[in-house]
């Protein structure tokens, strides 16, 4: 199983080679900045940097940056309709926290997505002669719904989440679910497992978090980004890694002290979507 990234990108295949659009150098002593982006003008608003979500339209929605200097007529392998124009492109330039100001634009670099894409494992290690089956006969859906439900109405419960066995056991009835269970809680495991254990009789991993999932969605919905000076793309609640993500538009060292002191340390993960150009 794969990790569910809180983004829907709308992958847009730029065609032939992008030459210099409209390049200025910047001003001397300005940082550059680096992305693979969709550049997209319409009717509603100029060229702007496409940096978080895009809605899967046709055409695309989107835009999250201003690009002060973009001409569609220095590159190529745009796309055009009803009044809409966009194309992906690898962009250099310099941000002053308003526009980017684009210096160099050549073809988008594969491998750069702003969320991975890691499989997503059971954190219990896998026991000696395998995962035991308690009882087969309650390893259905039903069964495991049942479960994630009954996980999720504990006041400390902090995520749950399914790992498929790499070995499936042959002695499960046929209608049994090949996964491993894992259901995180910030205490009492014991009395966890053993509530669970009524529900779901297949696979079961119990792990301990430091942050409730109800703590989590609170700075989620409260984050205060603009007053660290940072904008905001886009964020979601990782409950495997316990962590709030962040996806924001430039981030330093600076900022991620902020949201260490603000948050706790490490439960804020940010990553950005304009990377310094390294000298």
């Amino acid at each position: 199983m794969h990790r569910l990234t809180p983004v829907a990108l709308l992958v847009l295949a730029a065609c032939g080679t992008a030459p210099h659009a409209a390049p200025s150098d910047p001003p001397e002593g300005e940082r550059l900045y680096e992305a693979t982006a969709v550049v997209l003008e319409s009717k509603q608003h100029d060229p702007m940097l496409c940096l978080g979500f895009i809605a899967e339209s046709l055409p695309p929605q989107c835009g999250d940056v201003a690009v002060a200097n973009w001409d569609w007529g220095a590159v190529e392998g745009e796309e055009r309709l009803s009044g809409t124009t966009w194309g992906e492109y690898h962009v250099v330039g310099s941000y002053d926290g308003e526009a980017f100001s684009v210096s160099d634009v050549g073809p988008p670099r594969q491998g750069q997505e702003p969320f991975d894409d890691d499989p997503i494992e059971a954190p219990c290690p896998d026991p000696e002669g395998g995962w035991p089956w308690p009882d087969p006969a309650r390893s259905s859906e039903e069964d495991l719904v049942a479960a994630q439900r009954a996980a999720q109405r504990e006041p400390d419960f902090a995520g749950v989440w399914i790992d498929y066995l790499a070995e499936p056991n042959p002695d499960a009835p046929p209608d049994a679910l090949q996964v491993i269970l894992t259901a995180a809680f910030t205490g009492d495991l014991e009395r966890h497992e053993a509530e669970l254990r009524e529900l779901w009789g297949g696979p079961l991993c119990i792990a301990l978090h430091e942050r409730t999932y109800r703590e989590l969605r609170a700075i989620q919905n409260g984050l205060a980004a603009e007053e660290i000076g940072l904008q905001l793309l886009t964020s979601g609640v990782d409950v495997v890694d316990n962590v709030v993500e962040i996806h924001v538009v430039t981030l330093d060292e600076d900022d991620r002290r902020a949201l260490d002191e603000r948050y706790g340390e490490g439960t804020v993960r940010a990553t950005a979507a304009l990377d310094p150009v390294k000298p």
